[in-house]
């Protein structure tokens, strides 16, 4: 997965389905960002939430990455 694949697939998914900007996978995949950026302090609720749930920001990246690509799909091979 590249870092600009995925900011681009977002914008995808914003473009045509305005409505899942605020779905929870988006503002899980913003959190999941601003872990692998180191942007999010260490006694964050956010932070300790994804460290729970995932052992890495790779891992986490990699987990939401495949559901991201299920919502924007249809779009990615548009002409």
């Amino acid at each position: 997965m590249k870092y600009l694949d995925f900011l681009f697939t977002l914008d995808i998914i914003y473009r045509h389905y305005p409505r899942y900007h605020t779905n929870d996978i988006l503002l899980l995949a913003d959190d999941i960002l601003k872990w692998f950026n180191h942007e999010l302090p260490e006694d964050s609720s956010t932070l300790i939430y994804l460290k729970h749930y995932y052992s890495s920001p790779t891992e986490a990246l990699q987990s939401i990455w495949k559901e991201i690509q299920l919502m924007a799909s249809p779009h990615l091979f548009v002409n």
